[in-house]
């Protein structure tokens, strides 16, 4: 087994040179992969954790640490209470790799190890086609996967199968604790492994090789095609510009839709993906899709980006001389008898001549600026700057205490101002800052 995983991981050009987070639960997988690295001569760390759900739990725990001891290598311990609320399975596995990546800072190290095996591959791969997936999911678990560009998760028994795993715990008489949930037919996962890996088996005496090929393919695949989106994003800065976008192969468009939505941690389906297709390819340029957690898909003319969805703010704040506002939770404004800094947005104005304090608030349905040609409605300077509709509602325009229009934050200076410039004494500026 030593040498099968030795071989495994050379062949897949996988070099560990820092200590192994080992997750160990202390089931046969487990305890088999942090026997066989210790075995090849690697440092571990046995990370466990007490999800607290079996009243086995405890023994469990303690008989972890006492292998840790026994083994002569560093015990970490990660006792679990779920709060009842929200999904466990989720939240659960979300805590367990914080935990593992936190005992990684500890140990100065990111090469974090799971138990993964051949079976389990059969399983998630038949798991994720009844669900439905990407073509990411549909290969199955990778040998390695990259956490946040810092920490990498590898399994290095995924080329060892279930049988091979109790063959070696039996010879080498390594204890384990066997769950006894794992006979339950409660489970989907449990369900395949009873009755749909066996008739596997039976049909094709080959297939941990086949599945294997096909999970390599199939990552082979993703990853070129994946690597095709991160370049297409780069390039557009993050956005989906329809005069390249709708030229591109189909299975190229669908993964950069995939990754836009990953980037705001969105949940994506088919009929997301497919919701969002329809209206890139649309000769309506405006249109938008509600997604979740307040974001949205914009197609605003030829762009098309996912961003969070404005809500329309009835504040109406007044600035003095003196004042610093903040108005919607991100524009800072202020006077300032200096020159502000050039990466600031400000107008120059002879503040005896307008009436104080100053009203920001965003726009009315019949608001109008004084220009040099006329007056302008803002509806149409916002339509003919092709400000994106779910921007417009955000934007502070700022009046005197008379009631004119002086300023439309970053597109539009009324005539008075612009007089003003060169024998103006005060700039009114405004910062503006990133939403909380």
């Amino acid at each position: 087994m030593e040498e099968l995983v030795k071989n495994f991981l050379k062949q897949n050009n996988i070099i560990i040179t820092k200590p192994c987070v080992v997750a160990v639960s202390g089931g046969a997988d487990s305890v088999c992969l942090l026997h066989i690295m210790i075995n090849l001569g690697y440092q571990c760390i046995l990370a466990h954790v007490n999800h607290h759900k079996r009243k086995e739990s405890d023994i469990e725990e303690e008989a972890m640490r006492a292998l840790a001891k026994e083994l002569n290598i560093p015990f970490e311990l990660l006792s679990y209470n779920h709060n009842n609320i929200g999904n466990f399975e989720n939240d659960a596995h979300h805590a367990r790799y914080q935990f593992f990546r936190d005992v990684c800072q500890k140990y100065d190290t990111n090469v974090i190890l799971t138990a993964h095996h051949l079976d389990d591959q059969i399983e998630s791969i038949l798991m994720k086609i009844m669900e439905g997936s990407n073509l990411y999911g549909y290969a199955g678990v990778p040998v390695l996967t990259t956490n946040d560009s810092e920490f990498v998760t590898i399994r290095p028994l995924l080329c060892v199968s279930k049988e091979q795993i109790y063959k070696y715990m039996e010879d080498n008489k390594y204890p384990y604790f066997e769950d006894i949930s794992n006979k339950s037919d409660d489970y989907l996962r449990n369900r395949i492994r009873h009755h749909v890996t066996p008739f596997l088996k039976k049909e094709c005496r080959d297939i941990y090789n086949k599945i294997s090929e096909y999970s390599t393919q199939a990552h082979e695949a993703f990853s070129f095609i994946r690597n095709e989106s991160i370049k297409y994003l780069e390039l557009n800065l993050g956005r989906i510009d329809t005069t390249t976008f709708n030229d591109l192969d189909i299975a190229l468009k669908k993964d950069i839709i995939s990754l836009m939505l990953e980037g705001y941690n969105i949940r994506k389906n088919k009929d997301i993906i497919l919701n969002i297709l329809d209206i890139l390819s649309s000769s309506d340029g405006n249109k938008k899709l509600m997604l979740m957690q307040d974001y949205i898909f914009v197609r605003e003319y030829n762009l098309g980006y996912i961003k969070k969805e404005s809500k329309i703010s009835n504040e109406i704040l007044e600035l003095g001389l003196h004042d610093r506002t903040i108005f919607n939770g991100k524009y800072l404004f202020y006077f300032s008898k200096n020159k502000p800094n050039s990466n600031v947005k400000s107008i120059k104005l002879c503040y005896n001549m307008h009436k104080l304090p100053f009203i920001i608030r965003t726009r009315q349905s019949d608001d109008e600026i004084a220009m040099s040609f006329g007056t302008k409605k803002i509806n149409r300077l916002f339509i003919d700057e092709k400000v994106a509709k779910d921007l417009r509602d955000d934007i502070p325009l700022i009046f005197d205490n008379d009631n004119n229009l002086l300023w439309v934050y970053g597109y539009a200076k009324s005539i008075d101002i612009t007089k003003e410039k060169n024998d103006g004494d005060i700039y009114l500026v405004c910062e503006e800052k990133e939403n909380e």
